[in-house]
């Protein structure tokens, strides 16, 4: 996440996942920029928007280039955005014909929305499987869960309940979640080609045709012009707190149970105290309850970008790409914690 204190090596990976960072990493959005921008000729070449020897020319030249990252981050400290630098690299040495192949047609917020959607495909599908594993032994605890321990309800003693009924309110709500993913995917998996200010207004006039072309090409569906609705984006912000939250909530009712004298769950490998060597700290269980409150935090900021004046916000647009990544990462951190304290617990109920 972009927090230097917390993702300096000083606290582990307790609060950031790199497999997760890598995919909103430079290499990451140069790859998925370049797949955008060669799709995106191939389709004005299936159109017959170009001619075909220029769109060939100019495919070969944007798989060969090399990008500059130096030259792209000038780009965004005068743009405010690298996009711009990135298609003068693309179209650097080449004639007018060949350059006019590449980008026309579309605006830098399509290159940008699309790679983050295929971003977030990535991500999603790293989140997937995670959380496939952390049901795998959710339910496998509830299996074997015997016993009964005492319900606790406004954290008073209530009545008795078997140690399963505890484990399965962990288990339903993350079950919920997991079935609401491939919806989500869908919904978000939209590409993004609108033009300079979101008519669709393609040069040849095909611009649903050339979305649905280009939509093919990247693995994506076509769909309405979406510069100024940014639902898709508060939607997976949304999908990510209600999974770090039910993760959050085992993490607490965890770390409550784990408590000197009431010693309903036993963990290996508890956290050590500086100043007192008896205490065996829930560690993993803590995290979980704190990066389901920075998730929940941050979703709020996220909802800011819904607020695109007009046709394009420059201010808007740009939260989304400071807060959604550190949600994401977040989020994979809370899943490998989950399903490494699930194998902490050696005993789940009274002793």
């Amino acid at each position: 996440m972009t927090n230097s204190f917390t993702t300096s090596g000083l606290f582990g990976d307790l609060f950031h996942d790199t497999e997760i960072a890598s995919h909103f990493g430079a290499a990451a959005f140069l790859k998925h920029a370049t797949a955008f921008e060669v799709a995106w000729t191939e389709t004005l070449k299936s159109l017959g928007a170009v001619p075909a020897s220029d769109a060939d020319a100019a495919i070969d030249a944007i798989r060969a280039r090399v990008p500059d990252l130096l030259a792209l981050a000038d780009s965004s400290n005068a743009n405010g955005m690298p996009i711009p630098g990135f298609m003068t690299q693309l179209r650097d040495g080449l004639d007018d014909r060949t350059a006019q192949a590449i980008h026309t047609g579309t605006t830098s917020q399509d290159v940008i929305d699309t790679v983050m959607v295929l971003m977030l495909m990535d991500i999603l599908g790293v989140l997937d499987a995670r959380l496939g594993q952390v049901l795998d032994a959710l339910t496998a605890l509830e299996r074997d869960a015997d016993g009964t321990l005492i319900g606790r309800t406004r954290m008073q003693a209530a009545l008795p309940i078997p140690v399963k009924a505890r484990v399965h309110a962990w288990l339903t709500p993350l079950r919920d979640h997991h079935e609401r993913l491939a919806s989500l995917r869908a919904h978000v998996g939209q590409v993004q080609l609108g033009g300079p200010v979101g008519l669709r207004d393609t040069p040849d006039g095909q611009g649903d045709a050339a979305a649905m072309e280009l939509a093919r090409r990247l693995g994506l569906r076509m769909g309405p012009v979406w510069h100024t609705n940014r639902t898709p984006i508060l939607d997976v912000g949304h999908w990510l707190v209600l999974v770090t939250g039910s993760l959050g909530k085992m993490g607490q009712d965890i770390a409550l149970m784990a408590q000197q004298g009431i010693d309903e769950v036993k963990l290996t490998g508890g956290g050590g105290s500086s100043a007192m060597p008896h205490k065996e700290n829930p560690v993993l269980a803590e995290t979980l309850v704190t990066l389901a409150r920075f998730v929940a935090v941050q979703q709020g900021g996220l909802a800011q970008a819904l607020l695109h004046e007009q046709e394009r916000s420059g201010a808007a647009w740009a939260l989304e790409w400071m807060i959604l990544p550190a949600m994401a990462e977040a989020t994979g951190a809370s899943l490998r914690h989950a399903h490494c304290l699930i194998d902490q617990i050696t005993r789940l109920g009274p002793a």
